[in-house]
């Protein structure tokens, strides 16, 4: 039984890639992340100002593309994606980077053949997280709960010659997920807890080649 299912699958599978109804490639790009807010700031004796920038990260990965009648398609992805944000903590910086797996499966619709609008959940987990700061940190705590991620993207995108294309990406995160760092982010030798949220909200634009 097994094996017939196997083979089912690779006839699937081959029909499909003979009759150019499957494709796959390799992709790149920059991410402007927001990620990286503040969420609860504890500990201090004193009222504390927090202020929250984003940064510009990269991703690159694989995709697979499954072409369907009337012009839709599924588009399966494997992607490594780092993200940095910046926060201030009473004057002094602080950056977080995070290092994730991304899996998008986007649906999407092309438009006059070279146009495609699309949209679909991304599966995420967090590898590592490091925190880089004038005022160092005593420890970081990422629950093992926080680790994984649902989130989801709408976007737009082009594409030249069947080979060659772009697209620009909203991405937003749909699971609570946070990093916790505890200790003196101030510098002021306070024992402080600042937990920082990590859903990602940021604007991904990417490059593509279909082989």
């Amino acid at each position: 039984m097994k094996k017939s299912i196997l083979f089912l699958i690779f006839a699937f599978v081959f029909s499909a890639a003979n009759a150019q109804l499957f494709s796959f490639g390799i992709k790149g790009g920059v991410n402007d992340n927001s990620n990286g807010k503040m969420r609860d700031v504890s500990g201090f004796s004193d009222d504390i100002e927090v202020k929250s920038d984003s940064e510009t990260g990269y991703h690159f990965g694989v995709f697979g593309e499954i072409n369907l009648p009337i012009w839709l398609y599924i588009r399966p992805e494997l992607n490594y994606t780092h993200t940095e944000s910046s926060y201030d903590l009473d004057g002094y910086k602080h950056t977080l980077e995070m290092n994730k797996i991304d899996v998008p499966v986007l649906a999407g619709l092309q438009v006059l053949h070279w146009g495609r609008i699309f949209a679909g959940p991304v599966f995420s987990y967090i590898m590592d997280s490091d925190l880089s700061s004038s005022a160092a940190f005593d420890n970081v705590k990422t629950g093992e709960s926080d680790d994984y991620g649902v989130n989801g993207q709408i976007g737009i995108g082009v594409e030249i010659l069947k080979k060659f294309g772009a697209d620009l990406r909203y991405e937003v995160g749909f699971s609570d997920t946070e990093a916790t760092f505890e200790g003196d982010p101030s510098g002021t030798s306070q024992n402080g807890v600042v937990r920082i949220d990590t859903d990602p909200e940021q604007v991904i634009l990417s490059f593509y080649y279909k082989f």
